[in-house]
């Protein structure tokens, strides 16, 4: 979708009569307005509601507190124009009014003698305060070994025309190899540079969608602020949080929602009874708390996900309010600005490990899509919402190398033809292209890929055929019920004793084998070798894992597959195989160096 149509739509929405040039517009223009008009436009039809209850205020539970922020004024970004390019500095909105105080004229008076009692001595109490003022909060700040003095609040975020352009060439190649799946990829990127700032890259970045259970986020975030509120240590609602999170526990997730909104289902006769208003304005705690930090946008999270502890479908108020403000909507700019906020203490820091340890998540899982392309040994803090269509995902990502991102991508790629995790592990190609393009594998443990026509060893009456899902758009193939046995073997030597992860890459297709057999030797004094069933029809074009392996110096372990036990009615296909190092720390294989934390404080009282 055409960004300069998204931007149009937004500042329509916002009120913006400003114009704006017709030219596609990729680059981010920076305009968010967190002050209560985000939600003025879902109300079309009933004004009278809009007016009685959207407005400032506490909500149930107790106020909406931010340790770092007066919670009186509302944050936003605010373009500032250098020779730099476009930098965003989180600070406070100025009155409206600022620039219009009007001056009369008064009849002259003698200028007074400046003193130094009633002028130099004021001026320099101030000066002292402020200065005490401001060591006491760097000083009682909790400065852990992922929460460093540059990546504090506020943040500098600029715009960046190259990582944009990367970004845009590997979601354009992800489309074209997936073009009978995949057709919609909107992206959101935050790059940490060394200096302190954050790369932005964004696509699409506004686009609303029905993000399903990547709401918990933006949940759990509230839950631990409304623990805080409450004179409560931040995990104090631990026993729900955890399986919404780790179990996509609707049902634990409604039970969340109730407790931090006291807003429970009910029943009302009218929208416009003062009762539903009440309830209803409970009902925004969430977006009020984001809201609070410049962080809702124009985005809707108010409601449940089905089943809920309310039953199997929304009735009664919970129906109303869908009726009324729609579906829950995300989109991929304000996600990462939230994740960006959680990892780095933005947002109620003293729940910061709390929130990150909860939604730390393995590479290749099922919590995760981005993580199908990240090594081995990376850092993942993420939360995926999943539709029959839709896979949405932001991630705080920390690579075994130091290198630091944020990825916000929202997409129509689900794929459901069984095999759990890969019905959602599209984006993962996506992933692995930004990594290697932008030059972040450099200081990464090696990698070595290896296809079937360069590099492997072939035996039998393989032949050779050309797939834009293929690795390098070539791999061999041989039918079942061929003749002899036919195989493919990879065989790499081993310098460095370790734990390598091992995977396989494919083209789907609807003649490959249901069970083609990978069998993995590690060439070593156990003599094992390790058999693994893969579906070559679907989930094709991307690093499907087959386990990791300790392997020792010295050694030249392989990786084979063959025509074995395969129908005459399809085809096993040979393409290319990945094998990746794991870190190495204090001579621990698997260890990152990044995993251990020197101080590791939750900031409980």
């Amino acid at each position: 979708m055409d960004n300069n149509n998204n931007n149009n739509k937004r500042k329509q929405k916002n009120g913006n009569n400003d114009n704006d040039s017709e030219s596609e517009q990729l680059i981010h223009q920076n305009s968010i307005n967190s002050s209560n008009s985000h939600i003025q436009h879902r109300y079309t039809t009933i004004n009278e509601i809009k007016e009685s209850y959207r407005g400032g205020g506490s909500v149930s539970g107790g106020p909406i507190s931010s340790p770092l922020l007066n919670t009186s004024e509302h944050l936003n970004y605010h373009m500032n124009e250098g020779d730099g390019g476009s930098q965003h500095f989180l600070s406070p909105m100025s009155s409206p009014n600022a620039s219009f105080n009007r001056y009369y004229l008064k009849p002259r008076e003698p200028k007074g003698k400046i003193t130094f009692k009633k002028s130099i001595l004021p001026t320099i109490l101030m000066l002292v305060i402020t200065a005490i003022v401001i060591f006491l909060i760097v000083y009682m700040r909790d400065y852990s070994a992922n929460n460093q003095f540059t990546n504090q609040f506020p943040f500098v975020i600029e715009d960046d025309p190259q990582l944009l352009q990367v970004a845009s060439a590997a979601r354009q190649r992800l489309l074209n190899i997936h073009n009978g799946t995949m057709t919609e990829l909107n992206f959101s990127i935050l790059l940490f540079n060394p200096i302190g700032s954050w790369s932005l890259a964004t696509y699409n970045g506004y686009q609303l969608s029905n993000v399903s259970r990547l709401v918990y986020l933006p949940f759990l975030v509230a839950t631990v602020n409304w623990c805080i509120s409450q004179n409560k240590d931040p995990h104090c609602l631990q026993i729900i949080a955890g399986p919404m999170i780790h179990d996509f526990s609707s049902i634990h997730a409604g039970i969340i929602f109730d407790t931090i909104t006291a807003a429970p289902n009910a029943q009302f006769a009218a929208y416009n009874e003062s009762t539903f208003l009440s309830w209803i304005k409970r009902r925004e705690y969430v977006e009020q708390f984001l809201d609070s930090y410049g962080l809702l946008g124009n985005q809707t999270i108010m409601n449940k996900i089905y089943p809920s502890n309310s039953g199997p479908i929304p009735i009664w108020a919970e129906e109303q309010v869908i009726d009324l403000m729609g579906v829950n909507q995300m989109d991929p700019y304000d996600a990462a600005m939230l994740m960006l906020f959680i990892s780095h203490g933005g947002i109620v820091p003293s729940g910061q490990s709390y929130i990150t340890d909860l939604i730390s998540e393995e590479t290749f899982s099922e919590y995760t899509s981005l993580g199908f392309g990240l090594p081995p040994g990376t850092i993942l803090h993420t939360v995926m919402g999943t539709t029959e269509t839709q896979v949405n995902e932001v991630a705080h990502i920390v690579l075994p190398n130091g290198r630091e991102l944020i990825i916000s991508a929202f997409s129509n790629g689900y794929q459901n033809y069984g095999n759990p995790p890969y019905q959602s592990s599209i984006l993962g190609m996506f992933a692995s292209e930004l990594i290697t393009k932008m030059n972040l594998t450099v200081g990464n443990p090696p990698c070595i890929v290896m296809s079937a026509t360069n590099g492997a060893v072939a035996i039998g009456n393989w032949q050779t055929a050309q797939n834009i899902q293929a690795f390098n758009q070539t791999y061999l193939y041989i039918a079942g019920g061929t003749p002899g046995i036919a195989t493919v073997t990879w065989n790499f030597a081993i310098n460095v004793s370790g734990l390598y992860e091992v995977c396989v890459w494919f083209p789907a297709g609807g003649n490959h084998t249901t069970k083609a057999i990978y069998v993995v030797n590690t060439a070593d004094q156990s003599g094992l070798t390790y058999q693994f069933v893969i579906n070559q029809v679907h989930y094709g074009a991307r690093w499907v894992l087959l386990d990791s392996f300790y392997f020792a110096a010295g050694t030249s372990p392989t990786v084979a597959v063959s025509n074995i036990q395969i129908p005459s009615n399809q085809q096993v296909v040979a393409d290319s195989i990945k094998i990746t190092s794991w870190p190495t720390h204090d001579n621990i294989p698997g260890l990152s160096a990044s995993f251990v934390i020197d101080t590791y404080d939750y900031g409980y009282d």
